[in-house]
């Protein structure tokens, strides 16, 4: 029997001449090949794009949250504000209810010093003018003798009320009917009361001197 054996003719004559598409694309001997820069150009070209685009993005998102913040902060801005309102008419008003605090413990304290005035005042003496200072108190009056005056400094020295008594001047006026009457001031400070002693001291009782008669006679004469 005899074997032909086409296959091997068939590659020996696929070996032996190549197609012509096959001639054209393969390059030249010699040359550089281009198209693995441009595969590295696009690539190039397509990350700068990703990044530009992922930059954009990301400033984007920036900016939206930037402008969310200081939104939130206009609104803390205001409600800011509205506390520093709120403080300061609670200032005012806590003020105010210390003023008028103030002022009814000074009318009570008031009606309190007149009612002690009008107890220890004796017969033929009158108040003239009352002034406060801080605590100290000046009280003017006039009074038909010396010893009137005497007896109010004695009466007002009792009282545990009154403290810090000095007599000032006493002088002596003739009014337009003939009687003679005497002009005279007090200072003495007026604690409701009297001082409270400090926490861990006795309680001592303090005497008071009467003025001299020398200086009363002085002043009458002046």
């Amino acid at each position: 029997m005899i074997r032909i054996n086409l296959l091997a003719e068939g590659r020996g004559k696929k070996k032996g001449k190549a197609p012509a598409a096959a001639i054209a694309a393969a390059p030249s001997e010699g040359a550089v090949n281009p198209w693995p820069f441009v595969a590295v150009l696009i690539l190039i070209g397509l990350l700068s794009l990703g990044w530009w685009a992922w930059t954009r993005h990301k400033a984007e998102g920036l900016r939206v949250e930037k402008a969310s913040k200081q939104k939130e902060l206009e609104k803390y801005k205001d409600a800011r504000k509205r506390v520093e309102e709120l403080e300061l008419k609670k200032e005012e008003y806590t003020a105010k209810v210390d003023q008028i605090k103030k002022l009814k413990s000074n009318q009570s304290l008031l009606v309190s010093l007149m009612n002690h005035l009008v107890e220890i005042l004796p017969d033929g003496a009158w108040y003239e003018n009352l002034d406060q200072r801080g605590n100290a108190i000046t009280l003017k009056g006039n009074a038909r003798s010396i010893k009137t005056i005497s007896t109010l400094y004695d009466n007002m020295v009792s009282l545990q009320d009154f403290t810090s008594v000095l007599m000032g001047d006493v002088k002596k006026k003739s009014l337009k009917t003939g009687e003679d009457i005497y002009e005279f001031s007090m200072e003495f400070s007026y604690v409701p009361g009297g001082p409270q002693p400090a926490e861990g001291e006795g309680t001592e009782t303090a005497s008071l001197a009467h003025p001299p008669a020398g200086r009363s006679a002085r002043s009458a004469g002046a």
